[in-house]
């Protein structure tokens, strides 16, 4: 078996590394393209590199948090670098994933805030939430697909399907599911 495994302490080590290397100063930052603002942080109990490359699983207490975006879960796979994601699939019971949406811009900003400790958001809170046994984020389009008891909150809206496909970008979603839907809103006043 050609698993890499790594501690928790190890793990955590890593990361630090990683916020380490972020806070390099102006000029080197500029060449690395590397700064405070785009630190990611990820944690877990167990993480490993697949065989096939490019492809770290994780295991227990997985959270990963990033400038204007965390998530939760009890595993992760994440498919491309870590530090350039194409594609992320959680699983947990829940799985909770919280993005802050810029109207004015994309969701890549990095003036929209931080996370802090308990999972809000520092500077304001989400406006998109969803939770689900299973969440997929894909990068390239900007999508989330959520699988199993699937809420998605965005503003003061709720949605409630086994199945919610979300385009970020759009502000649309598609639901589906035995059991049907449920939506909640706000009316504007």
């Amino acid at each position: 078996m050609s698993e890499h495994h790594l501690s928790k302490n190890t793990w955590r080590a890593a990361c630090l590394l990683l916020t380490t290397f972020s806070s390099i100063p102006a000029g080197f930052a500029d060449i690395l393209d590397l700064s405070s603002d785009d630190t990611v942080t990820i944690t877990a109990e167990r993480a490993w590199e697949d065989d096939e490359g490019d492809i770290t699983h994780f295991t227990g207490s997985f959270e990963l948090r990033a400038p204007d975006w965390y998530v939760s879960a009890d595993s992760a796979v994440v498919y491309g670098k870590l530090d350039d994601p194409d594609k992320l699939i959680v699983e947990g019971r829940p799985a909770k994933i919280f993005i802050l949406r810029d109207t004015a811009q994309s969701t890549s900003s990095s003036d929209s805030g931080s996370i802090s400790g308990s999972g809000s958001l520092s500077d304001s809170e989400p406006n998109i939430e969803g939770v689900a046994s299973t969440i997929e984020y894909h990068r390239t389009s900007n999508t989330l697909t959520m699988r199993g008891a699937a809420i998605l909150t965005r503003e003061d809206n709720t949605l409630s399907s086994e199945l919610i496909e979300y385009d970020i970008d759009e502000d649309n979603y598609s639901a589906s599911g035995e059991g049907g839907i449920s939506v909640q809103f706000s009316p504007d006043e």
